[in-house]
């Protein structure tokens, strides 16, 4: 098992995860941790229209991705799950900060060629204080007291933006990916809680209001 993380503000990666503990509970931390930043990338044809695309080599390699990010809003996609976790694989060295290029070729559209690319995925979403508001960098905590996980990760997206208030109809990479996997409600397998036992409306920014879920919305 490898851990890696690519964060989206140039920053020192192997920092961050000191910080957060990861040395000190993973042994053998500094032959198992990995700069999406700064790892050694190959070429992939035909992203988001791109004629060539660099990855890195230890993601393109693996044989499954775990995507485990934080229940939050966005004050650019709506929502920033497990698909959108995905910017995290996309090399800053190259592509710049916070990943320029995907934002000029479009968020939505990024995302969602993302999870394309990078279909060998898994999430586990922590939602158990997740952030509202101006997310995803200067919103406010949100305890929700959730996890989300699931091997569809449109599916597991929308099941988070419900537990948040969020109609996943209306968040556009979940619209755009229509083809990639399940989202309306009474498609999903379901297991454990109900949405309805969990779900907790987030605070959105005022831009973004028309996100929420209507009353006798069918989503």
């Amino acid at each position: 098992m490898i851990i890696g993380e690519g964060p989206g503000h140039r920053r020192d990666t192997c920092t961050i995860a000191e910080e957060a503990g990861y040395r000190g509970l993973l042994a053998g931390f500094d032959s198992r941790f990995v700069d999406f930043n700064r790892d050694d990338v190959s070429r992939i044809t035909n992203f988001a229209g791109e004629p060539e695309f660099y990855f890195p080599n230890t993601a393109l390699r693996a044989e499954l991705i775990v995507s485990i990010p934080k229940m939050k809003t966005h004050h650019w996609a709506g929502a920033t799950l497990a698909m959108k976790n995905f910017f995290g694989l996309v090399p800053g060295t190259i592509y710049g900060w916070p990943k320029n290029t995907l934002h000029m070729l479009g968020m939505h559209r990024s995302i969602v060629e993302l999870n394309r690319v990078f279909g060998n995925s898994f999430a586990i979403v922590d939602g158990i204080v997740g952030m509202e508001g101006n997310g995803p960098a200067q919103g406010t905590p949100k305890p929700t007291g959730v996890l989300v996980m699931g091997a569809d990760l449109r599916a597991v997206d929308a099941t988070c933006c419900r537990i948040m208030g969020i109609d996943p109809a209306r968040i556009g990479y979940l619209d755009g990916s229509a083809h990639h996997g399940n989202a309306t409600e009474p498609t999903i397998e379901q297991r454990g809680e109900s949405i309805a036992s969990v779900q907790t409306d987030y605070s959105l920014i005022r831009e973004f209001e028309e996100l929420r879920i209507g009353p006798g919305a069918a989503i």
